[in-house]
């Protein structure tokens, strides 16, 4: 065989190797994105059956799987190292929850943005199973140490466990501090409560009665309507309506001891001033109907006008019957003089008034006298 023929069927073999072993490539990667398995007889693909529109996959999900598969390659070892960092930080919260170190110093704790005593005081003890908690084996960074609880008692455990109130145990120069004494290690039922003073109390009192003061007085701003000229709206506020009704009382005193040094009368209770009759003319009049026409008489002018129009239109119908009837008009009696009834005397309510209507009397009668005398004077002169 010439060398021409050798190199030839050599490249041919690399060739047909390197095939063979891509063709087994791509298998391995359609089986693990879960293609079917393509059989082939004599080097040729037999075209598959024609699937429907419902079994066709979408455009790029074998792409995608592949990418997905390397992807879960390259990072499963974050996955797993994440992974175990949560769990060791799961456990460390579990045991600053319960109120442990969790191997963590007086920094490290302070510098936590998770309020761990609220969470242990808002859990309940019995919600754990402490049966489930399972021994571990001695740990050099977290050796087993005695500590004093809260009653005296020497206790033995893991550092980490030991609860945060007796750390300080373990601090250099804990248990030599000179303010020991004055702290507060365990947890303790103590909150500190204001007492306010007497007077801060009795100011609370005057202003809550001032905000609940139920209102007993009456107010006239309520209702839009005349209330008479004697009406005074007091004050709804107390000191103020007091001294008004101490204003009032100061003035009726007054008023009382003027008309008892004018020695005006006072007026019997339900009496009316001014509307009296004269009693001897209501007396002088006999029977109930002459008593009527009498108290009538002096009540008021618009009843007289009425009991006169009402008389005029009777006489109008008695002169119209007597024309029907052809009967003669009766000749007119003289009527008699009007009975009229003067006023009784009443003495001003006011004593002011009272002084106003002696004097006006006096000027009256000295008017009369001059007028009678110079009446006289006048007659005489002409007889």
């Amino acid at each position: 065989m010439s060398k021409k023929t050798k190199s030839f069927a050599a490249s041919s073999l690399l060739d047909l190797k390197a095939e063979l072993a891509q063709q087994e490539a791509d298998a391995k990667t359609r089986r693990a994105a879960g293609g079917k398995k393509e059989y082939i007889a004599g080097g040729v693909k037999r075209s598959e059956k024609k699937t429907t529109a419902w079994l066709r996959a979408n455009k790029g999900v074998k792409s995608r799987a592949e990418r997905d598969l390397q992807m879960e390659a390259v990072d499963r070892p974050t996955l797993e190292s994440s992974r175990a960092r949560l769990e060791e930080k799961a456990r460390i919260y579990d045991k600053l929850k319960r109120g442990q170190t969790a191997g963590l110093d007086s920094a490290h704790y302070d510098a936590l943005l998770v309020d761990f005593d609220a969470k242990g005081y808002e859990a309940h003890s019995d919600d754990e199973d402490e049966s489930l908690t399972v021994p571990r084996a001695p740990n050099e960074n977290d050796p087993i140490v005695e500590y004093v609880d809260e009653l005296g008692r020497t206790r033995t455990a893991r550092k980490s466990e030991v609860p945060r109130e007796f750390m300080y145990q373990f601090e250099e120069g804990g248990a030599e501090d000179s303010d020991e004494d004055l702290v507060i290690r365990n947890p303790e039922g103590f909150f500190p409560t204001y007492h306010p003073t007497e007077e801060r109390v009795a100011q609370i009192e005057k202003d809550f009665a001032e905000q609940t003061k139920v209102e007993g007085h009456y107010d006239a701003r309520g209702e839009n309507r005349a209330r008479g000229a004697a009406f005074y709206a007091f004050s709804q506020d107390e000191e103020e309506r007091k001294r008004q009704m101490e204003e009032l009382k100061a003035a009726r005193d007054e008023t009382r001891t003027v008309r008892q040094e004018v020695g005006a009368e006072e007026p019997a209770v339900g009496e009316m001033v001014g509307m009296r009759l004269d009693e001897e003319l209501v007396g002088d009049a006999k029977g109930k109907g002459k008593a009527k026409e009498v108290a009538g008489t002096g009540m008021s002018k618009a009843m007289e006008k009425r009991k006169r129009e009402r008389e005029e239109r009777q006489r109008m119908l008695e002169a119209k019957r007597r024309k029907l009837r052809g009967e003669p008009e009766p000749s007119p009696a003289p009527a008699p003089p009007p009975l009229v009834s003067q006023p009784p005397k009443s003495t001003p309510a006011d004593p002011f008034a009272a002084l106003e209507a002696k004097e006006r009397s006096g000027k009256r009668d000295e008017a009369d006298a001059f007028l009678a005398s110079l009446e006289t004077e006048l007659r005489g002169g002409t007889k």
